[in-house]
C-alpha cells in the first residue's frame, strides 16, 4: 500500500533536510581532518626551538659565524603562534560537527529527551548564530585592514603578510557557521520530522544527557 502523496512529500522534505545538513558538514570535516596532520608539524617546530636555545645557539661555531640570530629566529617562534591559530580556527567547527565542545551543565540530567532537544534548537538559533555572526564580521574589518595595509611583522623580522595568518579568525567562525547550521537542521528535523527519520539525523548524542566526547 502506497503512503498518501502529501505525507510523502513530507518525508521528502526531512530527508532532504537532513542530506543538506550532511552538505554543509562536508568543507568543515574536510578542513578539520587535513588541518590535524599539522600539530605534527607544531610539535616538531617547538622541540626545534626549544633545542636551538637551550643548546645550539650558545656553541661557538654559532657564535663565531654570527649564525645565532638563525637559531633565534622569531620567524620560528612565529611559526608556533601561526600553525597554533591554523589549528584552533580549523578544528572550532569541526569539534562541533562532532559535538566535543564541551557543557557544563549541571541541570542537564534532570531534563528530558525533548526538553534538551529545544535547548539545543533555541542555543543555537538565539546565541550561536548571531554570536558567530558578529564574530565574522569584526574579523572580516580585522582581516581586510591587514590586506588593504600589507601588514608585515615589523622589526622583528617574523613571518610577514599577516592577512594570510589574520583570514584564519575569519574562515575559523566561517566553518563553524557551518557546523552550526548543520546541527540547527538536523535537530529540526529530529524534533518535527516522522521517527523513522531519527537516526538520520544523529542528534542521538546530543539528546544523551551523560554523553561525553572524551569518554
Amino acid at each position: 500500500m502506497q503512503e498518501p502523496a502529501s505525507r510523502a512529500d513530507k518525508n521528502g522534505f526531512w530527508q532532504r533536510l537532513i542530506e543538506a545538513a550532511n552538505i554543509l558538514e562536508r568543507p568543515v570535516i574536510w578542513v578539520g581532518e587535513a588541518t590535524s596532520w599539522l600539530q605534527l608539524l607544531l610539535v616538531a617546530l617547538i622541540i626545534a626551538d626549544a633545542i636551538f636555545r637551550r643548546y645550539i645557539r650558545s656553541l661557538s661555531i654559532v657564535v663565531e659565524n654570527n649564525l645565532h640570530f638563525f637559531f633565534n629566529s622569531p620567524a620560528i617562534q612565529d611559526g608556533e603562534w601561526h600553525l597554533h591559530t591554523i589549528i584552533f580556527f580549523c578544528a572550532i567547527g569541526y569539534a562541533g560537527v562532532r559535538n566535543a565542545h564541551i557543557r557544563l551543565d549541571i541541570l542537564r540530567t534532570r531534563l528530558s529527551e525533548h526538553t534538551r532537544l529545544w535547548i539545543e534548537l533555541i542555543g543555537g538559533l538565539l546565541l550561536l548564530l548571531p554570536f558567530i555572526l558578529i564574530f565574522m564580521y569584526e574579523a572580516g574589518i580585522f582581516f581586510s585592514y591587514a590586506w588593504i595595509h600589507d601588514e608585515a611583522a615589523g622589526e622583528s623580522n617574523g613571518i610577514g603578510n599577516r592577512w594570510f595568518i589574520k583570514s584564519f579568525i575569519f574562515i575559523g567562525p566561517a566553518l563553524l557557521l557551518l557546523s552550526g547550521l548543520s546541527m540547527i537542521m538536523r535537530l529540526t528535523a529530529r524534533l518535527f520530522g516522522p521517527p523513522h527519520l531519527r537516526r538520520q539525523t544523529r542528534t542521538e548524542n546530543v539528546a544523551n544527557p551523560s554523553f561525553s566526547a572524551y569518554s
